[in-house]
């Protein structure tokens, strides 16, 4: 470059772990929320939309690696590309906190409609990098459950 300036671009996707947001725009946050508050799993919509959730571990590994061997001037995903719909993600919640919280879902999926899918490509980071998911989404869940201190002991 013209200044002998070094760039690489993390094009971050969603989190899960300590320091997790529980009442912001983030479904696994918001369902944790729920679960610690005693109330039921609420899903405002039909459930059917595909997201992916690297934990914070991963996601400081991925970083790291970015910024010692990643490519200047290239773009790489940060995130899992272990896809989950909102509604296994809520079950899979529940199941995690060892509780016997439900599952709300307000709306019925529309017959047909192709589910919405926000789960990255992480090939390039995987290829280039030597980068991956080591930490699943269910242990993640555990993880961030005992570090809040909540989890509840499974029978």
């Amino acid at each position: 470059a013209a200044h002998n300036f070094e760039a690489v671009i993390a094009r971050c996707f969603a989190f899960s772990g300590p320091h997790l947001p529980l009442d912001t725009n983030y479904a696994i946050g918001n369902f944790m929320g729920d679960v610690l508050a005693g109330r039921p799993i609420s899903i405002q919509g039909d459930g059917t939309p595909y997201r992916s959730y690297l934990y914070a571990a991963d996601l400081a590994v991925w970083l790291w690696a970015l910024l010692v061997r990643g490519v200047s001037g290239r773009a790489y995903n940060i995130g899992s590309d272990e896809d989950v719909t909102i509604a296994n993600l809520a079950q899979a919640v529940a199941e995690q906190s060892g509780t016997a919280t439900e599952v709300c879902i307000a709306k019925a999926p529309v017959p047909g409609a192709p589910p919405s899918r926000y789960v990255p490509s992480v090939d390039r980071a995987h290829a280039e990098l030597g980068l991956a998911p080591h930490i699943r989404l269910r242990d993640g869940i555990s993880r961030t459950f005992a570090w809040l201190g909540q989890a509840k002991s499974v029978s």
